[in-house]
């Protein structure tokens, strides 16, 4: 394992995504823990921050529940947190085609196009390719990575995430077909899909894993609160302007940072599908923080 640059210092880095769908935590988490020599912020999207984690760049982020089912060794997770679909759609995770499922096959044997994958993605990618072999019972396709948000400048079919996949929902391509791979999930199983975990390094300095308690706790706290403080940040937050402040909060409705039996089950599954495509080599047990809410 490589060796933790921050633990020197003792500060703890925290991985931010600058996507909505953690908007409600971090925006009450940097006025609280502002950055300091205990704390600073790393930005960067999900796969940017799945490899900071493996490389030691930062100790703590909301990064990808594929990534640590591929690699748990070095980390352990938060109670209770996630982000995860409440029920089946999540409205930024996109699988978008020229035609429909259908006919994409023929489609694909016709024009020789791949399919394009967000390099943002992680967890999503390896969520369209288990729904493509298991659920639509597609034959194989050639899969290649492409800057995230550039996907509907290819004129392929291409996975989007994030604020981008948003977008697309709200005013999707005409004549493409948009497909919600949450809710593919979800029609697949009946359960609910866990994109992410809130993941921590192992190999804290005993300042950094003091900052982590803190925070964790906070965080668990700023959880529970969100019944109370989501409608004032949904009229306050500066929104672009494809976003209205009603898509935002019926997005907020979809996204869910809480992790129960029924998500456990739902990854379990997920993870066994991964490892029997050989994306990863096993389904891990979970490793939980201890002393955290």
């Amino acid at each position: 394992m490589k060796e933790n640059p921050s633990t020197a210092n003792g500060q703890l880095r925290l991985g931010r995504i600058g996507y909505l769908n953690v908007l409600p935590l971090f925006n009450a988490l940097v006025r609280e823990f502002p950055e300091s020599a205990e704390l600073s912020y790393v930005s960067g999207h999900p796969s940017e921050l799945n490899r900071a984690l493996a490389e030691g760049g930062v100790d703590l982020a909301p990064a990808s529940a594929f990534a640590y089912l591929a690699d748990p060794g070095p980390f352990r997770l938060l109670p209770g947190l996630s982000i995860s679909a409440a029920e089946g759609p999540i409205q930024s995770v996109l699988f978008v085609s020229p035609v429909a499922l259908e006919d994409l096959p023929a489609h694909l044997e016709k024009t020789g196009d791949r399919v394009h994958l967000s390099q943002a993605s992680a967890s999503s990618s390896a969520l369209l390719k288990v729904l493509w072999r298991f659920a639509w019972n597609l034959p194989k396709a050639r899969f290649s990575a492409i800057a995230p948000g550039t996907g509907a400048q290819h004129g392929r079919p291409f996975l989007e995430i994030g604020d981008a996949a948003l977008k697309l929902h709200l005013d999707p391509p005409a004549g493409w077909h948009v497909i919600d791979l949450g809710l593919a999930w979800k029609r697949f199983t009946g359960l609910p899909f866990v994109f992410a975990f809130w993941i921590a390094r192992r190999d804290l300095a005993p300042g950094q894993e003091a900052t982590l308690t803190r925070l964790a706790a906070r965080l668990a706290a700023i959880k529970a609160d969100l019944p109370n403080t989501l409608p004032g940040l949904i009229k306050s937050h500066p929104r672009p302007d494809w976003l209205s402040e009603a898509a935002l909060a019926s997005y907020f409705t979809v996204v869910c940072y809480d992790f129960d039996a029924q998500r456990k089950a739902s990854l379990n599954l997920f993870g066994d599908y991964c490892e029997r495509l050989g994306l990863i080599d096993g389904v891990p047990v979970l490793e939980w923080r201890p002393d955290t809410p």
